[in-house]
């Protein structure tokens, strides 16, 4: 019995080895790439020119990794033949002082660690208490980087990091006998990565999507960035993608905050918010709202410099009338306060009317001005001001009205146009990628099914939802009347379903596209679940998808992102959602006009997407059928080299799917027929 159980020890000591191997070897150099990555990027140069730059930088502490990188005549900058402490050794060296406390802490841990395990590679083997304690410390580390790195990183980081289990792993005699043959770690990571992992369904496994949900958590909305003049009141606001007012934690300068009557801190249903009643330049900091291992932070400035504007309304602006005009100034402080009046009323965001504030610049946009909108306007921000009058001219000159909307409305075809030819560009990628994912999805769950129904099917039990909105999930729509059920097909739908979930960035799939039956034989109905918006049923082909489709397929798949490679991607001010935008600007013009600087820009974002560069700048799009041409296409309407023929494209655009479009150039023909006839009166 004594003789099995030693055994037995021995064996789980090894398996604790190669599990904290395979977490320092495999899961942490992927945060360190991303880290990396991104700190490169800020830089805009090239990891190799960096380190020839900071090549005196490195110090005793790292001669080896020195040694590695660097030849007499040339430096090794490819990231992907670095080891875990190269890694370590470049992010302290080159970027230490751009990174925060916990990452710095964390990376050093992961230096330290690796090298320690060196000493313990000859007998390849760990006892519990020291396995324990050496990863529950690097799996807090690790939680700590990966809060600022891209979301397919920190995908990929997290699901390494509960996948790599002792408990679950098959050490066979020969690997334990080639495993103590060799001190080698190189050696011993290939042994861990042979050794088979046990998951249930063949999928991700119960005890990783257990983990996962419970550090799945997010922040739905972030702190931001706020700027305020010395006794101003100021609240800092966020929101928690769970009702939850326990274990929330504020810190300001990685400091617990203190409460006063002057700052106090309130929550209720996920909302977050820190108050300071009087702000003080000692305010001023970071601020982290912090709960669990998520985080979200942002800087407090707090000025007593008094706010000036310097780039002052002009004193006239003369508009045409039904046209649209911007009235725009600059103040030298960031302030969310200003006041604006027409004609010494308030005024607010309303129909026509909208007021913006983008960091210290203040604007009013009014679209289709009338004979109402002439007068004075003004912007107050407390003690300084800046005023304009606004002149509408009436059809004092009609010839040269005529001339004006007829090549704006002609503008807003050629954006059509562009739209179109951005369309054609992507649709070769699109259905190479829907097929590929399909594929792998497929070959990695096996089996198949075509009797579950969105009514029917029951994806997982409602405590296990991976889902942020965890009411719109198909495990809790029904569940009163029992009329869900596991797919009895080895669970295969109910898979396909968490891997939808899986992969879409916001984890917030839509189901309105899709037909569950066909998920088995249609790529496609698999792909709509990425496209938030409704009417996409159905669809067979690239063709079949209007561009924002395709777009919001982008954005959301997680899988279309890591087909390109290293392409950053949030959803937010990345080249695919700044396409959308524009694409939304287009369809919604309410003039059918386009400025000649709109259209440009428009183009330029177009082609951003066309050519969007990886990290490496390498650009995964224009080697795609039909990119090149649609680039050389947009590059005519952009310099006006394409005769705009208001029956062939539509019908062209007809023919590419852009229904809302067609639709609009209908209506638009009809208006510019109208507009022609009443000035040749």
């Amino acid at each position: 019995m004594t003789e099995t159980m030693t055994s037995f020890d021995i064996t789980r000591g090894h398996e604790h080895y190669l599990s904290h191997i395979l977490l320092l070897e495999q899961a942490s150099p992927i945060a360190l790439k991303a880290i990396i990555k991104r700190e490169e990027k800020k830089c805009e140069k090239h990891i190799g020119i960096l380190l020839n730059e900071n090549r005196d930088a490195f110090t005793t502490q790292y001669e080896i990794e020195y040694l590695q990188l660097f030849q007499i005549d040339n430096v090794n900058g490819d990231i992907d033949t670095w080891d875990t402490l190269q890694m370590c050794a470049v992010t302290l060296v080159l970027f230490k002082s751009d990174l925060t406390e916990p990452e710095v802490k964390a990376i050093q841990c992961i230096y330290d660690q690796r090298k320690d395990i060196e000493h313990y590679a000859e007998c390849a083997s760990l006892t519990l208490n020291t396995y324990n304690e050496k990863q529950q410390l690097l799996h807090e580390q690790l939680l700590e980087l990966i809060m600022q790195i891209d979301d397919h990183a920190k995908f990929d980081c997290k699901r390494m990091m509960f996948s790599f289990e002792p408990k679950s792993m098959k050490l066979s005699e020969t690997q334990i006998d080639k495993l103590t043959q060799t001190n080698d770690i190189k050696t011993h990571l290939k042994i861990a990565i042979d050794v088979d992992v046990v998951k249930e369904n063949d999928s991700i496994g119960e005890d990783y999507d257990q983990k996962l949900q419970t550090k799945g958590q997010m922040f739905t909305d972030e702190l931001q960035n706020k700027h305020v003049h010395i006794n101003d009141s100021v609240i800092l606001t966020c929101k928690l993608n769970l009702p939850t007012e326990e274990n929330v934690e504020w810190r300001k300068d990685y400091k617990p905050v203190e409460i006063s009557n002057n700052l106090m801190v309130m929550s209720k249903n996920g909302n977050h918010w820190l108050v300071i009643s009087r702000a003080s330049l000692e305010d001023t900091g970071q601020y982290t709202c912090v709960y669990g291992h998520i985080s979200t932070s942002a800087d407090l400035t707090v000025t007593d410099e008094e706010l000036n504007v310097v780039v002052h309304f002009p004193v006239k602006i003369e508009v045409i009338e039904n046209g649209n005009i911007d009235i725009v100034c600059k103040v030298n402080l960031l302030t969310s306060k200003p006041v604006w009046r027409h004609k010494g009323k308030l005024l607010q965001s309303s129909g026509r009317k909208v007021i913006q504030a983008k960091g210290s610049t203040h604007k009013l946009m009014i679209t289709n001005v009338t004979l109402d909108d002439e007068g004075e306007y003004t912007v107050d921000f407390g003690n300084v001001s800046s005023k304009t009058t606004v002149q509408i001219q009436v059809e004092t000159d009609l010839i040269h009205r005529k001339q004006i909307t007829q090549e704006l409305y002609r503008n807003w075809m050629r954006g059509a146009l562009a739209l179109k030819y951005l369309k054609i560009g992507l649709e070769g990628f699109f259905d190479k990628a829907v097929h590929k994912q399909h594929n792998d999805l497929m070959k990695t769950l096996g089996n198949s099914c075509s009797t579950c129904t969105e009514e029917s099917l029951l994806p997982h039990k409602q405590d296990q939802c991976p889902r942020q909105r965890k009411h719109q999930c198909l495990c809790t729509k029904g569940q009163k009347q029992k009329s869900r059920r596991m797919c009895p097909n080895e669970g295969f739908c109910g898979n396909v379903y968490n891997q939808i979930v899986c992969y879409h960035r916001f984890q917030d799939p839509s189901f309105t596209n899709t037909d569950v039956q066909k998920w088995s034989n249609d790529p496609w109905s698999i792909a709509t679940c990425f496209i938030n918006s409704t009417g996409y049923k159905g669809k067979q082909s690239a063709k079949e998808v209007d561009c924002s489709g395709l777009l919001s397929m982008c954005i959301n798949n997680i899988y279309i992102e890591i087909m390109l490679g290293g392409v950053t991607i949030d959803g937010k001010k990345d080249a695919f959602s700044k396409a959308r935008e524009a694409i939304n600007d287009i369809r919604h013009s309410p003039n059918y006009e386009l400025s000649e600087n709109q259209l440009n820009m428009f183009i330029r974002i177009f082609k951003e997407v066309l050519e969007i560069k990886d990290n490496h700048g390498n650009t995964p799009l224009k080697g795609e059928p039909g990119v090149e041409e649609a680039i050389r296409l947009l590059d005519m309407v952009q310099q006006n080299q394409i005769e705009v023929n208001l029956e062939h494209e539509t019908r062209e655009l007809g023919e590419h799917g852009i229904s809302r479009l067609e639709k609009k150039y209908q209506t638009a023909k009809q208006q510019a027929n109208f507009i022609a006839n009443a000035f040749d009166e």
